[in-house]
């Protein structure tokens, strides 16, 4: 074989090589793209569930089937198929599972064989005790008040810090500041173990322009049947008493939280009268499980 035949035929190899690692090329190519495109759509999926779990949670212990049309509306905001997600809970409605189910898309897998595959997506929103507040109105209880829920009670708010409700100073000390928290909510965090001054002074007239404030906003709502942000639905700091002085509470310490419904508010001779029902709530927050329970909860994301 001279040079010429032996080039020629080294040619004729080298483009074999080149036309097999082309075709290896090509198809790793293929596999790359469209395991690239299960992923994206994992991921897609994975949004979709987290925010519908979101959406029921905070519905959530109350009115678990407020909380699944939470949920569906999510989903199908979010572009997804109803009848592809199921709906999970606990029996004290305190956890929401949503788990989405899809046919993945293969654009040339197929080709080589492979099927494609299920893919599933789980988001899980879990409710513990509500430890930090943000928007607490200036009035707390102590936990041995009754915390029934959805039962009608009547709190005296006193022109002494006497007896198991009373005012707290948030802001400051001022029935102008007591007034503004009452009306709009305390615009800061509250966390348990914090310590806080009382209010003290004339405070049934502030008291009821605040109450009154608050539910002329929503006059129609009820405890059971309310639209999100109804200014009648309040956070309230369950404490403890740690200064009594001349049988005044002077200072109190933060354990828990509350959430109250206002139905009514009347002036008396010391002061005044708050009527509505504690309930069961979400609340923005931090949360823990080891937190004393008193009704009110915050939500995480915990798959």
């Amino acid at each position: 074989m001279n040079m010429k035949q032996f080039l020629i035929k080294e040619d004729g190899a080298v483009v074999i090589l080149v036309a097999f690692a082309m075709a290896v090329f090509i198809g790793m190519t293929a596999l790359v793209l469209d395991f690239g495109s299960l992923y994206l759509e994992k991921s897609r999926l994975q949004k979709i569930v987290d925010a519908a779990a979101l959406a029921g949670a905070q519905e959530l212990p109350e009115n678990y089937m407020k909380a699944k049309e939470e949920v569906n509306k999510s989903i199908q905001l979010n572009n997804g198929d109803t009848q592809n997600f199921n709906i999970v809970t606990n029996e004290s409605y305190t956890m929401i599972e949503v788990i989405g189910s899809k046919k993945g898309t293969l654009y040339f897998a197929n080709a080589f064989g492979i099927d494609a595959p299920l893919i599933q997506a789980k988001g899980r929103v879990e409710l513990h005790p509500l430890k930090t507040g943000i928007g607490s109105i200036p009035l707390g209880v102590q936990p041995s008040t009754n915390l029934q829920f959805g039962s009608l009670q009547t709190l005296k708010v006193s022109d002494s810090a006497t007896g198991n409700f009373g005012a707290i100073a948030l802001t400051g000390p001022g029935a102008k500041d007591y007034e503004t928290d009452l009306k709009n909510g305390y615009g800061f965090e509250i966390k348990v173990g914090e310590v806080l001054d009382t209010q003290t002074g004339q405070l049934a007239g502030p008291t009821k322009r605040a109450v009154d404030s608050r539910i002329a906003k929503c006059p129609n709502e009820t405890y059971l049947h309310y639209s999100k942000g109804c200014m009648r639905v309040v956070l309230i700091p369950i404490y403890e008493p740690v200064r009594i002085e001349s049988n005044q509470i002077k200072q109190v310490k933060v354990v828990g939280f509350g959430t109250f419904f206002l139905e009514s508010v009347s002036s008396t001779s010391d002061g005044a009268e708050v009527t509505g029902r504690f309930m069961k709530a979400t609340n923005l927050g931090e949360s823990s499980p080891s937190q004393t329970n008193f009704g009110t909860y915050s939500f995480k994301l915990t798959q």
